[in-house]
């Protein structure tokens, strides 16, 4: 059993056997009132680089290539990908989230440091939750073929990552789905183009674990959604990503949320704030200096599509840090 929660982690976490979109989902764009979308287009518009998942930074001889990729098997990277590999085969370094040594370092570390995924000491979820509240938690954890019992001994924070997933696509997490971090990978490995992580293997454990104990449960009440509002979430995020539209993707997840989710309006700001420094700006604000680490070279910067856009996305920073940025095709 320990084994099959590891492939999920590293599904979740890393972009080695990535899940597959196997779900019919609605696209909540088309469900939009006309209040809805004027509130989206003003988002937009007041966000830095709410678009485009190829964008070139040039300062001096350096050049990076920012691509934002997608942790998700899908039919329609086929061509992305066509479009990337000159960009990758003429790089001379390829920056990552995680490369194939983090990976085997996080597999290790997982089934060796059981506390990195549950919760060893102290009361677990079913002592922390009201009764209703743990049912429901519960049965929407068996959907996703994980025993109640283990459900409750799991870290709130990482519960709340498997929640968003729909049930039915959690058996795409142990097949061989690439998405385009893993294609990248193995381009650059066939090419022996160096691969350099951006951070350690364990950041998103650590960042997870300075989070009061209240906002992971937070975090994981705003993700128990029903099976059709997964999907739907899921259908919106892949559409959003192939129209290169990362800003509005991170807007409608929220809005979903306040849809579909229990809590409050408020409660959803605050969590979704909460999410945006934990795993966007605080890490973004950590990758850029290691990005320009090799002034002379150019490089392939290859991360999340979520991380590009915002004041404090990689594409502003390294605006802020004195690179020329144009976008580039995709």
């Amino acid at each position: 059993m320990i084994k099959c929660f590891i492939w999920m982690i590293m599904g979740i976490l890393c972009p080695l056997s990535m899940l597959h979109a196997t779900c019919q989902g609605a696209d909540l764009r088309t469900q939009l009132t006309a209040s809805e979308r004027r509130t989206l287009a003003a988002f937009q518009r007041d966000t830095p680089y709410p678009s485009g998942n190829h964008w070139l930074a040039v300062k001096g001889p350096h050049r990076i290539n920012v691509i934002g990729t997608v942790h998700i098997g899908d039919p329609r990277l086929v061509p992305v990908f066509s479009t990337i590999k000159p960009v990758l085969a003429a790089a001379d370094r390829i920056y990552l989230e995680m490369t194939p040594h983090e990976e085997t370092q996080l597999q290790k570390a997982v089934s060796e440091r059981p506390e990195l995924m549950f919760i060893t000491a102290g009361p677990t979820l079913i002592d922390l939750l009201p009764a209703e509240e743990w049912h429901q938690l519960a049965k929407a954890a068996q959907a996703r073929n994980i025993p109640g019992f283990m459900a409750a001994k799991f870290q709130p924070w990482y519960l709340s990552m498997l929640l968003s997933i729909p049930a039915c696509a959690m058996s795409a997490l142990t097949q061989g789905n690439k998405g385009l971090d893993h294609r990248i990978m193995g381009f650059a490995a066939e090419r022996e183009i160096p691969l350099t992580a951006l951070e350690p293997y364990d950041t998103i454990f650590s960042l997870f674990a300075s989070e009061p104990l209240k906002t992971q449960i937070q975090m994981m009440r705003a993700g128990l959604l029903s099976d059709t509002d997964s999907s739907d979430g899921l259908a919106t995020l892949l559409n959003s990503y192939f129209d290169q539209s990362h800003a509005s993707a991170w807007y409608l997840s929220k809005l979903h949320a306040k849809r579909v989710a229990s809590l409050t309006d408020s409660e959803i700001e605050a969590t979704f704030e909460r999410m945006q420094q934990t795993l966007l700006n605080r890490r973004n604000v950590a990758w850029v200096p290691k990005m320009q680490q090799f002034p002379n070279e150019t490089a392939v910067v290859a991360v999340g599509a979520a991380h590009l856009h915002g004041s404090q996305g990689v594409l502003q920073l390294l605006e802020n840090a004195g690179y020329q940025l144009t976008r580039q095709p995709f």
